[in-house]
């Protein structure tokens, strides 16, 4: 007799595990990002970054769910996005564009955190060369 087989994770676990990804992921940005933030003396500054990268979660579950609705499979319809070139076109561009913005974005974030020090270092510098 054939073993049935099955898969090992089914698409209702995934949504499960991502929607509690998107919920979680702010709560635990804010946390994190107050805790950062607390220990650089920057609290708001440090809730505010950790939120930013918290909204991930979210934006994490919404691109899935248009995964999701793109390549599905509608018997009634017969429409199979899947083998569909139009729709792998589309994802990989809606993919990118997406991608390039939240690089941008977050590549600005992490890179004026970074170069607050150093200005902060040359002022230093600046009033001890005065004195």
């Amino acid at each position: 007799m054939d073993p049935q087989l099955h898969e090992i994770v089914d698409l209702a676990q995934v949504d499960r595990a991502l929607l509690y990804l998107a919920l979680a992921a702010p709560v635990l940005g804010i946390v994190i990002g107050a805790i950062v933030g607390h220990r650089r003396n920057g609290l708001l500054h440090g809730i505010g970054r950790g939120l930013a990268f918290g909204m991930l979660g979210p934006v994490i579950l919404i691109m899935w769910r248009f995964y999701r609705y793109m390549i599905r499979y509608d018997p009634a319809t017969g429409y199979v996005g899947l083998h569909k070139m139009s729709v792998f076109a589309l994802n990989v561009c809606v993919f990118a564009v997406v991608g390039i913005l939240l690089g941008a974005l977050y590549g600005r974030l992490i890179a004026g955190r970074r170069s607050q020090p150093a200005q902060d270092t040359d002022q230093t510098n600046k009033e001890s060369s005065d004195n």
